[in-house]
C-alpha cells in the first residue's frame, strides 16, 4: 500500500478469501490511508469507487462442499 500511496492510487480493496473479508481504504489528501469499510461473509455491499453497483460478497467465497471436493 506504500507504493499505491506514493503513486496516488485513491482506493484499495484487500480481499481475503479465507477470512471472507473485504477491507476498503481511501487515500486522504495527506497521503494516509483511511479505512472506509470492513465487510464480511455474505453481505451485499456498495464500496467506492464502484458504489453504484451492489456486490454480493458471497459469490467470492468457495462453498465448504466445493473446498472438500477439491482435496
Amino acid at each position: 500500500m506504500v507504493v499505491y500511496a506514493r503513486e496516488r492510487v485513491k482506493y484499495v480493496w484487500l480481499v481475503h478469501p479465507i477470512r471472507q473479508t473485504l477491507e476498503a481504504f481511501t487515500l486522504n489528501p495527506d497521503g494516509y490511508w483511511l479505512t472506509t469499510g470492513l465487510h464480511e461473509g455474505n453481505q451485499r455491499v456498495r464500496v467506492p469507487p464502484f458504489d453504484a453497483i451492489e456486490l454480493d460478497l458471497g459469490l467470492l467465497w468457495p462453498e465448504v462442499e466445493d473446498a472438500k471436493g477439491a482435496e
